[in-house]
């Protein structure tokens, strides 16, 4: 008989066993512990499913407070790790998890779930929204390493396929090559080891220009965790622009051992023009580039007039936009009056994992 109940310290070893025996994985501890037990904003709710002390399903919610706005706080939780036993299938397993979930949710104050999924059907017939789905944008330096990497991810892409992505490659290429005509600005690009505080001062910033509008609250725990504390990451490439020594932008990429980086920071000062804001990109990409970055990848929206413009300042920054990406889940657990199409999101979103 299959039962349910809230994880323990003592379980977190066979959770992540069960987890990369099902992925066939490599996930250490050490990434489980980081992602579900050192947020900020609180331990994950992390739910099993047993039968005879196996674990058979798994999922939880990383508590992620949201800032609005006109500067209010919002308790969510971001879903993740939903997985259920292949051998197990068939027994409502991930909806009774759910419905176990959302209770311990009530109790802990999570007012709204959220978070990214292919799987769409089952997430629709517990109740979640799936207004829109994430998008791509993709800067290539290096053609043949790129399309090695790219054309990997899918190992059911037939030749047809692979000569798309190659061609992507390309043009991707191309593009990046280009030059934007500017007059020397007044800011300053620096290099540095890390940037954890001012981020939240430039978003509220922009939240002021979208009614209702509202991001996840980057305080400086969130940042020291979600980005220079993340197990996840190989190397990290902080950019901050200073005008008159006040920070007025911020960009993170995060690159790995194949040299793909991922842009998971960008946020910019409302008071900077988008052409300012592409010159700062194409600049901070074409230093990475420089240090033998093959390709940077990102995220982007097109659900509302900030992130809409966001892949406008990727597009003069020489990013090719790809509209495709997986579909944004959200239920509210209580009257939040939050709209998702309002949700401003990067791939800080995520947690950095590929």
């Amino acid at each position: 008989m299959v039962t349910y109940r809230l994880a323990n310290p003592d379980d977190y070893e066979n959770i992540n066993s069960f987890y990369n025996r099902i992925y066939k994985s490599n996930r250490s501890i050490e990434q489980f512990l980081w992602e579900f037990h050192q947020s900020p904003f609180g331990k994950s709710i992390y739910v099993i499913a047993e039968d005879n002390e196996k674990i058979v399903g798994t999922n939880c919610v990383i508590p992620t407070e949201l800032v609005t706005s006109n500067n209010r706080t919002i308790r969510s939780g971001k879903s993740e790790d939903t997985l259920v036993d292949p051998e197990y299938r068939g027994q409502k397993i991930f909806y009774k998890i759910y419905d176990y979930l959302f209770e311990k949710c009530k109790e802990e104050g999570i007012q709204v779930i959220w978070g990214f999924t292919s799987a769409k059907k089952p997430f629709k017939n517990l109740g979640f929204k799936i207004p829109y789905d994430h998008q791509q944008d993709l800067a290539v330096s290096k053609i043949w390493r790129s399309y090695k990497y790219l054309s990997s991810l899918n190992d059911k892409n037939k030749i047809v396929d692979k000569i798309k992505i190659f061609g992507l490659c390309i043009l991707s290429k191309v593009k990046t090559a280009g030059k934007i005509k500017l007059t020397k600005s007044a800011f300053k690009i620096k290099k540095t080891d890390k940037i954890v505080s001012g981020i939240d001062d430039l978003i509220l910033q922009n939240l002021s220009k979208l009614d209702n509008s509202f991001a996840i609250h980057q305080s400086p725990d969130f940042q020291e965790w979600r980005i220079y504390s993340n197990p996840n990451y190989y190397k990290t490439h902080t950019f901050g622009v200073y005008k008159n020594k006040k920070l007025i932008a911020l960009t993170v990429f995060n690159s790995h051992t194949n040299k793909i980086a991922y842009l998971c920071q960008s946020t910019f000062s409302s008071n900077l023009t988008n052409v300012e804001k592409a010159k700062i990109l194409k600049s901070v990409t074409r230093t990475l580039f420089k240090e033998g970055i093959a390709a940077v990848r990102t995220w982007s929206f097109h659900t509302n007039i900030l992130n809409t413009e966001e892949i406008s300042i990727f597009n003069k920054a020489g990013y090719t936009h790809l509209n495709r990406g997986i579909g944004l889940v959200w239920k509210e657990l209580d009257n939040v009056e939050l709209k998702p199409e309002n949700f401003i999101l990067s791939r800080i979103a995520t947690q950095g994992v590929i």
